[in-house]
């Protein structure tokens, strides 16, 4: 007969993470046997929990924690990031240079369909660095001037993605085929405008949402990619010379007001000071495992000094119908915006 697990909990960086530990180091699976309702509640209730002091083994003890959790894991779809699948549904973190920040984000908030929960499973904690940086997307939005916030709330936002040879991901690579008939029909079913500029240049234009309500508190949340792939947020001197060779319209990632107008300064001035001004850090140790409310919590990543091993698992899709008021269910006017540039 297995033996309960005695639960220790506390509230940290000011309530948006809930510590949860066991003085008998239990395996995983146990854990989530036994208390995955509860860790779930703990997450929708703070944003994020950091589960401390459990044992782990293999990719079928993490498929298994996850499933007790919150349900099946799911597939990396319309990648943005380079990862490497270990297991179904269990990846690698993002295969980004470790010397690099990686700006604070909400999973996947580009697509129709989002995963309601991340899964940060720690095998090994960098030496120095690599802090997990986590913001409470209800404290941004109603941080954010409200003229912003009620324009890109009615309007949503355009995210234009180009795909060239040598800057960042392949067209292959994102949409996981080699066919360009599989992806016009990705983007036809996804309301993505795609246009093949030149054999081995493909651009994508797509207008989404950037406020979601949340399904269960009902609080609204700034949940959105505007920012994160919007040019301001890469390295200054590689911005200057993207921009320089390929133009605004033109650079692998950019974002725009929906009407494919450029986001003024003070606006980009805006959004990275309310993603810094809530930015906190949680430093995951070598076993720990952090779970993340996406649609409450954006994540990133501090710089750090190798060897650390992070591996992520995503759970419970949920639809954009599901994350706007009744009246506004539907996708922003038009889906994408390609007679715009």
């Amino acid at each position: 007969m297995t033996a309960a697990i005695t639960l220790d909990t506390e509230p940290r960086l000011g309530g948006l993470v809930c510590a949860v530990s066991s003085p008998s180091l239990p395996p995983l699976t146990e854990l989530g046997a036994q208390h995955g309702s509860f860790i779930r509640e703990r997450v929708i209730e703070h944003g994020a929990a950091l589960l401390s002091g459990y044992q782990w083994t293999d990719w079928d003890d993490l498929d298994t924690f996850v499933n007790h959790v919150v349900g099946a894991p799911l597939d990396y779809t319309e990648r943005s990031s380079p990862r490497t699948e270990l297991h179904p549904g269990v990846f690698t973190a993002t295969d980004h240079p470790p010397t690099e920040e990686i700006f604070l984000h909400t999973e996947q908030s580009y697509n129709l369909t989002v995963p309601r929960y991340l899964f940060f499973f720690c095998q090994q904690g960098a030496p120095e660095g690599g802090e997990s940086l986590l913001a409470d997307c209800q404290a941004i939005h109603d941080s954010l001037p409200r003229d912003l916030v009620e324009r890109l709330d009615e309007e949503g936002y355009l995210l234009v993605r180009n795909f060239l040879p040598g800057l960042g991901l392949s067209w292959q690579q994102a949409f996981g085929t080699e066919n360009p008939e599989e992806v016009r029909r990705y983007c036809a079913d996804n309301s993505i405008e795609v246009e093949w500029l030149a054999e081995d240049h493909v651009q994508t234009r797509q207008r989404r949402w950037a406020v979601a309500t949340h399904p269960e508190t009902g609080v609204k949340s700034w949940f959105n990619h505007m920012t994160f792939f919007h040019s301001s947020s890469l390295q200054k001197d590689l911005t200057e010379l993207l921009i320089e060779e390929y133009g605004p319209w033109g650079i692998p990632t950019n974002t725009f007001h929906a009407d494919g107008s450029e986001l003024s300064q003070e606006t980009v001035e805006a959004l990275h000071a309310a993603y810094r001004g809530h930015q906190l850090e949680v430093n995951a140790r070598t076993g720990d495992v952090l779970i993340v409310d996406n649609l409450r919590t954006a994540h990133g990543r501090a710089p750090f000094v190798p060897p650390r091993k992070l591996f992520v698992s995503m759970a419970d899709a949920l639809s954009w119908a599901r994350l706007r008021p009744v009246e506004q269910a539907s996708l922003p006017d038009g889906g994408a915006a390609g007679h715009l540039g």
